[in-house]
Parts: C-alpha cells; structure tokens; sequence
C-alpha cells in the first residue's frame, strides 16, 4: 500500500513539474486503474472550472470491482453522526417553527447545516453526513423560498417554478465552491434544469394563451419535459466519459445526476404516450394492455441502457412500472390475482436478481457488438 501512494505521488509531482501533461498524467492514472491498481490521482486540467473533480475518491484503496455508488460509509460512527444530524435539524426545525413562525424554521435549520458542515465536512470530512447536510441545505433554502412567496408553485403554476428554482441554484453555488460535495454540484445542476424548464413552460404557457399550462397538460408541456430529461442525462453522460474507470469525484456527480434522469426521462416517456385527451390514467380503459406492453418495451430499453453505460439506475427506476404492467397484462389474461397477488412481485424480484447476479456479464455481451471507438468511451468490464 505505501509502494502504491509512493507511485500516486510520484505521478502527481511529475504533471506538477511539467514531466506529464495533465492529459497524460489523467490517461496514465486511468490506465492504471484498470489493470486493478489503487486510484491514482488524476492531475486537473489548468484550465477546469472544477478542479477538484479530478481528486480520486479514495486516494490510498484499490478500486471496487463494483464502483457505481459514491462511498459514503467508512464505519459506524458516520451512521451514528448521521442519525444525529438529521434528528437534531428535523427537531430544531419543527421546535423553533412552533416557538417562532412557519418562516423561522428552516431559517435556523438552514443556519444550523451551515454550522454543522464546518464541522463534519470541513474538518472531519465525513462523506455520509456531508451528503445529508446538501439534501438538508437544498430543502431548506427551497422552503425558504415557498414561505416567503407563499407556495409559489400551487399560486403561479409554470411562473411559480421560476420563482422557486430561481433561488436555489444560486444558493448552491457558493455552498459547492466551499464544501466540494459531488451532490451538491449534482442539485446545482439539475435546479438550472429545472429552472429551465419552468421558464420554458412559461413562455409555452404564455404563447399558448394558456391559463396554467400544469393543469391543462398539454402535448408539448410532456414534450418539453422529456427534452429537459434527456438533457441532464447528457450532461450526466459528460461526467461519465471522463471517467470512465470511475475513481474520481467526476463519477460521483455523474451517479447521482443519473438517479435523477433515469426517472425523469422514463416517467416523461409514460407521459407522452400515454397521456391523451380523455385519458383515465395509466393502465387504464381500453388501450390498458397495449399501454402494458409498451411500458415493457420502453423499460426493457432502459435496462438496455443502464447495462450498456453500467448505471443501475436505470434499471431500477421502471421496477415499479414493470410491476404494474406484468400485473396488467396479468389481467387481461384472465389470471386471478386475488390468488395470484404476489406473481408481478415475483417476478420483479427475479428480473433484479437475474440482472443482478449476471450484470457483468450481460455488460459483456451487449458492450462486445457495440463500435470498438463507444466501447473506449465507456466503463471498462470487470
């Protein structure tokens, strides 16, 4: 292992000294990577907006064969320091909302994380807590804004969401640039997007002489939705491509952009092609079981998808719609589920065991026939 952070160093001293481009010193520490080294240090570009990106996960441990997920976890104690975060921000928010207003409580929550993240980010840089201080950061500064231009979604519609998302990402700017947390740059990212989406649905609402486009639901509101989905999926690919041996905090941000875009693009999909003009609901009336089955195709694609770019993700985003579909098409066989309740259960169980126990090696065979150039690009197969 010292041998290891004695080689990390090294290549880190070399791109300082000019010896190894930062390109060449990022395409060495990949390279390593994969042939099961321990994460090297991948020197920033001079030029990076961020650069701490490009800092390893874990500088001194050998990479996972499976390193989708952040590492949160390194014992018990950041479980226990967790658990006491989040009771102490919940109880010190409802306290002082009873005491001091609707407004004051999560004044003080907020005030209390920023405390807090000095603390357990800054100097114990502890990774499970520092990403329930961001989800906490992001709640609190969103009802913040929901106080103070009461509820500005439920009383403007698309122009309420420009009020509330206006704000966020504008909060999150300095908290990333002091705390460096990947899901913090993650919510700063898909807060623009959302920002941007609601300020398209209101120049589409206006153009449309529309009165509040989310109520109507019109075709080019689910359009306009997918095509926002798709783009944080793109810029969620973007980490991913520079990453592709996942052992920089580049990966991080790409996991957790994808937990939001995976949902987003399958639901905007349901939307589109089921959503019409005297519709009932999904799964429902006449074209029930053709919605059932294309509910199997479009979530068949996107396992497809989260094999092929090793996101799981994507896989269980649909879990839930693959259930109801197969409990659909259950029904319209005339199946009796009073009796057989659990058979969608069971069988959701076993396409996530089966995927799960042979994901490599379905990745193996679907990366195999894909052009040599994308097969570069993408994660290597362990």
């Amino acid at each position: 292992m010292n041998r290891l952070a004695d080689l990390a160093r090294a290549l880190q001293d070399a791109a300082d000294e000019g010896i190894l481009t930062s390109e060449q010193s990022g395409a060495l520490a990949r390279f390593l990577a994969d042939r099961g080294f321990a994460s090297m240090p991948v020197a920033s570009h001079p030029d990076a907006i961020f650069p701490d990106l490009d800092s390893p996960v874990e500088p001194e441990s050998n990479v996972l064969e499976e390193s989708e997920a952040p590492r949160f976890v390194r014992g018990f104690h950041d479980i226990l320091i967790t658990i006491g975060v989040i009771a102490a921000l919940s109880g010190l928010w409802g306290l002082v909302a009873q005491l001091g207003g609707d407004l004051a409580g999560p004044v003080a929550a907020l005030a209390a994380t920023l405390v807090l993240a000095e603390i357990l980010i800054i100097r114990q840089r502890l990774a499970l807590p520092a990403f329930v201080l961001s989800i906490f950061f992001c709640v609190t500064v969103s009802a913040i804004v929901v106080q103070l231009f009461d509820n500005p979604i439920d009383e403007r519609g698309a122009v309420g969401g420009v009020i509330l998302f206006f704000g966020l990402p504008l909060a999150l700017i300095p908290y990333y640039w002091r705390y460096r947390v990947p899901a913090a740059l993650a919510a700063m990212i898909a807060s623009v997007a959302l920002l941007a989406f609601f300020l398209s649905a209101a120049l589409l609402q206006g153009l449309m002489g529309l009165e509040d486009i989310f109520k109507q639901e019109p075709l080019q509101l689910r359009l306009l939705a997918l095509i926002f989905a798709l783009g944080i999926f793109v810029v969620a690919m973007h980490f991913d491509l520079r990453d592709p041996a996942r052992v920089t905090r580049r990966s991080d941000v790409a996991f957790w952009l994808h937990l939001i875009a995976a949902p987003a693009m399958l639901y905007s999909v349901f939307a589109l092609v089921f959503f019409h003009e005297g519709s009932r609901g999904w799964f429902d009336g006449e074209d029930g079981l053709a919605q059932a089955f294309i509910a199997l195709i479009v979530v068949a694609i996107m396992m497809v998808i989260g094999i092929v770019i090793d996101r799981r993700a994507f896989v269980t985003s649909g879990l839930i719609s693959l259930g109801i579909a197969i409990g659909v098409i259950a029904r319209e066989a005339s199946l009796d589920l009073t009796q057989l309740a659990a058979l969608p259960v069971f069988l959701v169980g076993l396409v996530v065991l089966i995927l799960g126990v042979g994901w490599q090696r379905l990745r193996r065979i679907i990366v195999s026939v894909l052009p040599g150039e994308l097969q570069r690009k993408l994660p290597p197969i362990r």
